[in-house]
C-alpha cells in the first residue's frame, strides 16, 4: 500500500513539475521552454516525502503545489549564468566643469571633461584646446593656460581676493560657451589642532603604529549664515569622511556656533604630518555637494531619492553643464603628530 501511494506521489510531483517549470519559462519569456531536468523532479519528490506525510488529501496537493513552484524558481534562477546586457539609452556627451579660487597665492585651475555612456569603463574624456577667462567684479582679468602634461586642465597663478566675485567663461573647441560666478567670503581662524592616542585603537590597530586621533577646534561667527567645506590630509594625501568622498560640508546648523573637536576620518601615526583645510563657501556650493554627497552615498533602497546631477551654477544658452566653479578663502593648520 504503501508502494502505491508513492508512485501517486511521483506521478503527481512529476506532472505539477512539468507545469510549473513550463509556467516559469512563459513568465520568463524563455522559449522555447528547454526540457524539465530529471534532477530537480528527483529532488521536488525527496521534498514532498520528507515535508509531508503519504496521503492524497487536498491539503497535500496545495502544499506539494506552493512547494515546487518555489523550489523550481530557486534552481531555474541559480541556474542561469548567461551574462546580460541592458540596452541603455545613451544621452549626448555634456560637459564638466570644475574650478576652484582661493584667497592662497597658488596655481587656481578649471578642469574641463565630458560626460560618457554607461558602459564605459575608461578614463573620463579630457576636452583640450578651450579658452579659458576669469574676471573678478573689478575687470581685472585672468587668463587659464592648458597644461602640457595633463589634457584638459587649466591654471592661472594668482591671490584671489576676499569679497570679491568671480565669473568664468570657457569657451569649448565647438564654440559652446558656458559661464559661471562665485563670491568670495571671509573664513574664521582655526583656534586649534591636536593630536591624542586613542587608547582602544591602540591595544589592536589595523596598521602598526596607526592610532592616533587628530581634532580641530574653531569658533564659528553666529552673526553671519555660513557653509563650510573641511578637508584632512594625511602626509598631503586626502583622507576620505566616507567611502565615496574626502569631503565633509556643513552649514551654521550643525556647528551650533563652535567647531569642538572634530575629528579627521583616519588615524594617525607618530611623525605624520596633518593638515585640515576649511573652506568657506557659497549656498550654491553647499546644496552642490549635497546633491553631490547624495548621488554618490544614496543607498539605492526604496525610500532613497531618486538619482539626479547635483545643481550646478554652470551655465550655457546652448547646452547644459554639469560641475561647479568654486570660489573659497581657505584656512589652512597643520601639526605633526606626536611632537
Amino acid at each position: 500500500m504503501r508502494d502505491e501511494k508513492y508512485e501517486k506521489l511521483r506521478a503527481t510531483v512529476a506532472r505539477l513539475g512539468t507545469w510549473c517549470w513550463e509556467s516559469i519559462c512563459i513568465s520568463l519569456r524563455q522559449t522555447p521552454c528547454p526540457k524539465l531536468p530529471t534532477i530537480y523532479n528527483q529532488q521536488l519528490l525527496k521534498l514532498s516525502i520528507i515535508n509531508y506525510p503519504l496521503s492524497t488529501n487536498i491539503i497535500m496537493y496545495k502544499q506539494i503545489i506552493n512547494s515546487t513552484l518555489f523550489v523550481l524558481t530557486v534552481l531555474f534562477g541559480f541556474g542561469c549564468e548567461e551574462p546580460i546586457e541592458l540596452d541603455v539609452d545613451q544621452a549626448p556627451p555634456r560637459y564638466i566643469i570644475d574650478g576652484l579660487i582661493t584667497d592662497e597665492l597658488t596655481d587656481h585651475y578649471v578642469k574641463i571633461s565630458t560626460s560618457t555612456d554607461f558602459y564605459n569603463v575608461d578614463t573620463t574624456p579630457k576636452v583640450s584646446g578651450t579658452s579659458v577667462i576669469v574676471k573678478d567684479d573689478l575687470e581685472q582679468e585672468y587668463i587659464f593656460q592648458e597644461s602640457e602634461t595633463e589634457p584638459g586642465l587649466y591654471t592661472a597663478r594668482f591671490q584671489g581676493e576676499i569679497g570679491r566675485t568671480y565669473t568664468m567663461q570657457t569657451t569649448m573647441p565647438d564654440g559652446a560657451v558656458f559661464t559661471a560666478s562665485d563670491q568670495m567670503s571671509a573664513v574664521m581662524s582655526v583656534d586649534s589642532l591636536t593630536w591624542e592616542i586613542d587608547q582602544e585603537e591602540q591595544t589592536d590597530p589595523d596598521e602598526e603604529g596607526l592610532f592616533y586621533d587628530v581634532r580641530i577646534y574653531a569658533r564659528e561667527p553666529a552673526e553671519t549664515t555660513d557653509y563650510y567645506l573641511f578637508k584632512f590630509y594625511r602626509n598631503d594625501s586626502l583622507q576620505n569622511f566616507n567611502d565615496n568622498t574626502g569631503l565633509f560640508y556643513a552649514d551654521d546648523k550643525l556647528l551650533e556656533g563652535y567647531i569642538y573637536g572634530l575629528e579627521a576620518p583616519t588615524y594617525f601615526r607618530k611623525g605624520d604630518t596633518a593638515t585640515f583645510v576649511m573652506h568657506r563657501i557659497s549656498r550654491q556650493a553647499y546644496l552642490f555637494y549635497g546633491d553631490l554627497d547624495n548621488a554618490l552615498n544614496g543607498d539605492g533602497g526604496m525610500f532613497s531619492p531618486s538619482p539626479v546631477n547635483p545643481r550646478t551654477n554652470i551655465t550655457s544658452e546652448t547646452a547644459p553643464g554639469l560641475g561647479f566653479f568654486q570660489t573659497s578663502a581657505v584656512t589652512r593648520e597643520s601639526i605633526v603628530v606626536g611632537e
